[in-house]
């Protein structure tokens, strides 16, 4: 399992492979080429690292064998694949409020590039700036965020006939000039320092589709409390949201560690240099949930025991005395 600092959602990396099954290459496949493993149903685990993210892009390039496979995809993304940072910029205001968002909210969709806007005269650029670890990105990424920028922006104002007025791309153009003019109606200049798609400022005042404001304040709310978990950077408190979002006491080290997508001696260390242990945060969010069950619920002690991940009630009641200094017949009584 590789580790790497930067994480992609398994939103985006559903997006790569959904644009390799287009052409007839499943994603199976392709997750086989790269030797990795994904409950795509399940979206397990919730991030890939960026390496891995890069791989898996450079196999769905490589089996598919298709010469704009990067158009193709930023072509047939869905706003599932944004994810919270999507259902933001869809109720904005306008283009300007939904491009700002989804620039705030990026990272929850990947680490591994930046999205910025600039103003030249009567126009307005947004710009594509990659971050790789140790893979560099690909003719196709970059392609693919160009498409993307378009094909989001036309359906968050209800255009198909939303034009840019100009394109650059980083790279040396593809094999036919033709695939660029049909999707762009304008062939981009190749070999800039920078990826880019230009559009008029006026395009930024264009009301949209599915504004609203009150929805958006909504998804506004809960798409922070995902990009504050998101920065949290520590490892502690990353292991109390798997375990409180799968709602399992029992979990092993190495199921956290898959969830989280590293291996169970990499949680280890992490935990270590944090000066705790696993055992030490699952016993914690144990006895919180304990605490919740046996004062706030009426469920049997056998109930809560089994909840919490004990086989036996006796263990149950031996982790109670050690947490509370009391059964939890005691600490129930307690509070009667």
């Amino acid at each position: 399992m590789i580790e790497a600092d930067k994480r992609v959602s398994i939103h985006w990396v559903k997006a790569i492979l959904a644009a390799a099954e287009s052409l007839g290459i499943s994603a199976e496949a392709v997750l086989t080429e790269v030797g990795l493993s994904l409950d795509l149903d399940h979206n397990q685990p919730s991030y890939l690292t960026l390496d891995q993210t890069q791989s898996i892009w450079a196999a769905a390039e490589r089996l598919s064998d298709h010469p704009f496979f990067g158009l193709l995809m930023g072509q047939r993304v869905r706003p599932s694949y944004f994810h919270a940072a999507a259902y933001v910029a869809m109720t904005s205001e306008n283009l300007m409020k939904a491009y700002e968002s989804f620039m705030h909210y990026m990272p929850l969709i990947s680490e591994g590039a930046k999205m910025s806007m600039a103003f030249e005269g009567d126009k307005v650029w947004i710009y594509f700036k990659p971050l790789p670890d140790n893979q560099p990105f690909s003719r196709h990424q970059h392609e693919s965020f160009i498409a993307l920028i378009l094909t989001f922006s036309r359906w968050l104002v209800g255009d198909d006939g939303l034009s840019p007025t100009d394109i650059s791309f980083v790279h040396e153009k593809g094999p036919d000039v033709t695939e660029y003019h049909r999707l762009f109606s304008l062939v981009p200049r190749f070999n800039q320092l920078l990826t880019g798609i230009q559009f008029e400022k006026k395009l930024l005042k264009r009301p949209l589709v599915e504004s609203d404001r009150g929805l958006n304040a909504l998804h506004k709310a809960h798409a922070d409390q995902l990009l504050a978990a998101h920065s949290n950077t520590s490892w502690e408190a990353k292991v109390i949201q798997v375990i409180v979002s799968q709602g399992q006491y029992n979990l092993s080290r190495e199921q956290v560690a898959d969830h989280l997508n590293v291996s169970t001696r990499t949680l280890q260390r992490r935990l270590k240099e944090e000066g705790t242990t696993y055992l030490d945060v699952m016993d914690e969010q144990r006895k919180r949930k304990a605490q919740d069950l046996i004062c706030k619920t009426d469920k049997s002690l056998k109930e809560v025991a089994l909840q919490l991940g004990f086989s036996e009630t006796s263990t149950f009641y031996r982790a109670c005395h050690r947490w509370f200094q009391q059964t939890p017949v005691s600490l129930r009584q307690s509070l009667e």
